[in-house]
């Protein structure tokens, strides 16, 4: 039985790190999008992609250190 515990916690595990892998790539890319129209909206039409990205990388950081500070 013990066996069939760890096939179920393996399967389980490697589960929840796809769909958290998942979700990650799904944020990052809604992150990009709401960049790239607030860029828009403040006027800016022509902004490289590469500033796009760093801007989006930036984001996420802060938003998983400020996820991860818990008091």
């Amino acid at each position: 039985m013990k066996k069939s515990n760890g096939i179920s916690g393996l399967f389980l595990t490697m589960l929840a790190s796809l769909m958290l892998i998942f979700l990650g790539i799904v944020y990052f890319m809604l992150t990009i999008w709401i960049i790239k129209v607030g860029a828009a909206w403040a006027g800016f039409t022509n902004v490289d992609g590469n500033m796009i990205v760093l801007g989006t990388c930036i984001v996420t950081a802060a938003a998983m250190i400020g996820s991860s500070i818990q008091q």
